[in-house]
């Protein structure tokens, strides 16, 4: 078992948010096109992704280096199956990558 903070807890990170994610708005667009909920949910259910999103960039900073490299990791596998948008890949990639990059970065000037 991995333990939590690891390369592999990482990737198990990434890989189960990014699932968790497209199965939860695949049900919010079922309901919705079937007229089981009103459309304004869709917009709700935006505002809460991009709260989501907002978090996560706060969070990562505070992430270890290895749990990071893990989430990266996740994912590009995740990505190479097109589960992960283009913008959401280049927030969810980008922010830890540049967090990884200062992290070297302190260590190398140090």
């Amino acid at each position: 078992m991995m333990g939590e903070g690891s390369f592999g807890y990482g990737i198990d990170s990434a890989i189960g948010e990014i699932i968790g994610g497209s199965v939860t708005s695949l049900i919010v667009d079922v309901f919705i096109s079937s007229g089981l909920l009103p459309p304004v949910y869709a917009v709700f259910f935006s505002i809460l992704n991009m709260l989501g999103t907002i978090a996560f960039i706060l969070a990562v900073p505070y992430w270890g280096t290895v749990y990071l490299a893990g989430w990266l990791v996740g994912l590009w596998i995740m990505s190479q199956t097109g589960m992960v948008g283009i913008l959401d890949a280049a927030v969810y990639f980008g922010v830890p990558l540049v967090v990884l990059v200062m992290r070297f970065w302190k260590k190398l000037t140090d």
